[in-house]
This record gives structure tokens, C-alpha cells and sequence, in this order.
């Protein structure tokens, strides 16, 4: 079960006062891998996820070959660029151990975007940042 503490540790969301927060992890998915699980496919529609525990791998086929092109760690999100662009994943995130991620659908990060801009210009920094990488 999600509480206010879970995502107060994940610094995209640690400034949120605790009634925001709240509000969140109410809506949120709270998602626990095992080794070799995956989060989210390569195509699949946008969500924001960040990592509460474990390791998550970026992973992208190349040629049929899936190779390994990031790591996300605690605290860590995945799905700003999806989330930015608005478009589906360019690369699948799967557990590369036990694991526990928080997923929060697309409607549900807007509206807390709009209501905290700071969270939006945060994503869409690291989503620059990680296209541009």
C-alpha cells in the first residue's frame, strides 16, 4: 500500500505539501516486480513511474537483440518523455530485481502538473535531458 512517505521520498514530489501528496498516492498504482518483470513495454501508451525500491533497466531492441541502455534507480522516474511528447514509450523498463514502482496515469499527472507547474517544468527538464543524452 502507497502512503505519503513513499512518494515524499521521491524528490520529483518531495515538495508537495502533505495533502497534495495525499491526493496522489490515492490514485497511484503501487506495482512490485520480481527479477526480469517488466513495468511497461516498448510502444505502450504514456504514464508517469518513478522507482520506490529496486533496480529498473531501459531496455530497446535493436536488430531483434533487446540491449540494455539505462538504469533507474529509488527515486529515480521513468516516463517523462512519453509523458512530454505525448506519445507511447521508445523502450521497455523491466525489474532487474525485486523491485517496486508507483505508476500514475497520464490524466492524473496533468492535473497535478497543472496545479504545481514545477512538477511539468522538472519533467520536461529531464525529458530534454534525456533525449538530448
Amino acid at each position: 500500500m502507497l502512503t505519503v512517505d513513499d512518494f515524499a521520498s521521491i524528490p520529483l514530489f518531495a515538495a508537495l505539501p502533505a495533502s497534495e501528496l495525499a491526493r496522489v498516492v490515492s490514485k497511484a498504482a503501487d506495482i512490485r516486480l520480481a527479477a526480469g518483470e517488466y513495468a511497461v513495454h516498448e510502444g505502450e501508451q504514456r504514464a508517469l513511474y518513478a522507482v520506490l525500491a529496486g533496480r529498473i533497466e531501459v531496455t530497446k531492441r535493436f536488430d531483434g537483440v533487446e540491449r540494455t541502455i539505462g538504469k533507474r534507480a529509488p527515486g529515480q522516474i521513468f516516463g517523462e518523455v512519453p509523458i512530454a511528447l505525448g506519445g507511447p514509450f521508445i523502450g521497455s523498463y523491466r525489474a532487474a530485481e525485486p523491485s517496486r514502482v508507483v505508476r500514475i496515469e497520464a490524466s492524473q499527472y496533468y492535473a497535478l502538473a497543472a496545479a504545481w507547474p514545477a512538477i511539468a517544468d522538472a519533467v520536461g527538464a529531464l525529458a530534454r535531458e534525456r533525449i538530448a543524452g
